[in-house]
C-alpha cells in the first residue's frame, strides 16, 4: 500500500513511550546520543527551557550566563597561599599539643577517682594502696605511671608491676607477686624464702593479708639453730642450703615408709640437716649431715632417703638416731641414745663413730 493511499490521522502525534538514549556505538550515522534522555540529530538544537521566573528570553539568557560564569569562573587559591595556610595549620596543631596537656593537667576536671589492683593473693590491698603513693583526687594527667611502678616495685613481695592510666580517672596496676617457697626460722623470727633464696620478709609483715597468712602457714618450715649473723629481709640463703632444704621439704612420711604423724626439718650446728619425726609412743632423728659442693654434694640426698627407708623396715620404733653417711652406709642408735656428731665433710663418710653399724 502506497503512502498516498493511507488515511490521514487526525489528532496530535503519539509519542513513543519506549524512547531511550542510544548506547555508545548504537547510534546510526548522522545521529548522536542526546542529553536528558532525548535523541537529537546533528545540527538540530532542542527547544530552550522556559524561564523559571517568567522573565523574557533575554533575562533567561543573562541568568544562565551568570550561572555558567560562576561555575566556570570559581576563584582558585594560589600555591603560595595554600602553603601559607598549611604552615599556619601545623603551627596551630603544635601549639595545641604543647599548651593543651599542661592546661588540662592544671585543671581539676580530670582527677584520679579510683585505683585498681589486679593480681593480689598474699598482700593486703589497703597496704599496697598506701605504699603506692597514689592519692585520690590528684590530677590524672600530672600522674607519672613510672613513679607508681617504682613505688610498687619497692614492696618486697612484688616481683613486677605495670601501671596504666585510663579514663575517666582510673589507674590500673597489674601486679605479680613473689611466690614464697619455704619458711625459714632463725631465732624468734620466721622469714619467707623465694625460689631463688631471697628473704622476702617476715611472716608477720603488715603487708600480708589475712588470706595470704593462711596460705603461708602451709609452707614447709626450716628451723635453723646455727649461730651466726642474724638474717634480714632482702638477704638470701646460700644456694647449697636452699638446695638441701627444698629436697628434704619435698619428702613425706609415706616416702620414708614411716608410721609417724609429724615431720620437721632442722639445721643443727653439729649434725647439719636432720629430720625429726614423732608418732604414737616413738620418735626418731635422721641426720643427713653437712654438705659441700665437692665431698658431700646435695645429689646424694636421694640415696640417703632410700637407705633411711630400708632401715625403717620392721624396726622404726626401735630406732632413736640414724646417721646417714651417704647413700650406702648408715648407723643408728636405740631410743634415748644420742650419738656423737659426725665429722664435717669427711672424705670417708662411713668412718663416723656409731654404736651399731648397719648395712642395708
Amino acid at each position: 500500500m502506497s503512502e498516498r493511499g493511507r488515511p490521514e490521522r487526525k489528532g496530535p502525534a503519539r509519542r513513543s513511550s519506549g524512547a531511550r538514549p542510544f548506547h555508545p556505538g548504537e547510534a546510526p550515522l548522522g545521529v548522536r546520543p542526546g542529553l536528558a534522555g532525548q535523541r537529537r540529530r546533528a545540527g538540530i538544537e532542542t527547544a530552550a527551557r522556559p524561564p523559571l521566573n517568567g522573565s523574557t528570553g533575554e533575562g533567561r539568557g543573562s541568568t544562565e550566563g551568570r550561572t555558567v560564569g560562576r561555575r566556570g569562573g570559581r576563584r582558585r587559591l594560589r600555591p603560595e597561599t595554600i602553603r601559607a595556610l598549611k604552615s599556619l595549620a601545623v603551627i596551630a596543631l603544635l601549639l595545641t599539643a604543647l599548651i593543651g596537656p599542661p592546661a588540662l593537667a592544671a585543671s581539676d576536671r580530670l582527677t584520679i577517682t579510683s585505683l585498681r589492683l589486679d593480681g593480689l593473693r598474699l598482700l593486703d590491698e589497703n597496704a599496697v594502696r598506701a605504699a603506692s603513693g597514689v592519692t585520690l583526687g590528684a590530677g590524672l594527667l600530672s600522674t607519672d605511671p613510672r613513679q607508681i611502678e617504682q613505688a610498687l616495685g619497692e614492696i618486697p613481695f612484688i616481683a613486677s608491676s605495670r601501671v596504666r592510666i585510663g579514663l575517666p580517672g582510673e589507674i590500673r596496676a597489674e601486679l605479680r607477686e613473689e611466690v614464697p617457697l619455704l619458711r625459714w626460722r632463725s631465732g624468734e623470727e620466721i622469714y619467707l624464702v623465694s625460689g631463688s633464696g631471697e628473704l622476702l620478709g617476715l611472716t608477720t609483715s603488715p603487708l600480708l593479708g589475712s588470706a595470704g597468712r593462711v596460705l603461708l602457714e602451709q609452707l614447709p618450715l626450716i628451723t635453723d639453730l646455727r649461730a651466726g649473723e642474724p638474717l634480714i629481709a632482702g638477704g638470701s640463703v646460700s644456694a647449697s642450703d636452699l638446695d638441701i632444704a627444698t629436697r628434704l621439704a619435698s619428702l613425706t612420711l609415706a616416702d620414708l615408709g614411716s608410721s609417724a604423724t609429724h615431720l620437721s626439718i632442722e639445721v643443727d650446728p653439729q649434725y647439719g640437716f636432720l629430720l625429726r619425726a614423732e608418732g604414737e609412743g616413738f620418735a626418731w632423728n635422721a641426720v643427713f649431715g653437712i654438705y659441700s659442693a665437692t665431698i658431700r654434694p646435695p645429689e646424694m640426698v636421694p640415696g640417703q632417703v632410700r637407705l633411711l627407708r630400708s632401715l625403717f623396715a620392721g624396726r622404726e620404733r626401735k630406732i632413736g638416731w640414724i646417721i646417714l653417711a651417704d647413700g650406702q652406709a648408715g648407723t643408728f642408735t636405740e631410743p634415748g641414745v644420742r650419738p656423737p656428731a659426725p665429722p664435717r665433710a669427711s672424705p670417708e663418710p662411713g668412718a663416723s663413730p656409731s654404736p651399731r653399724p648397719v648395712l642395708p
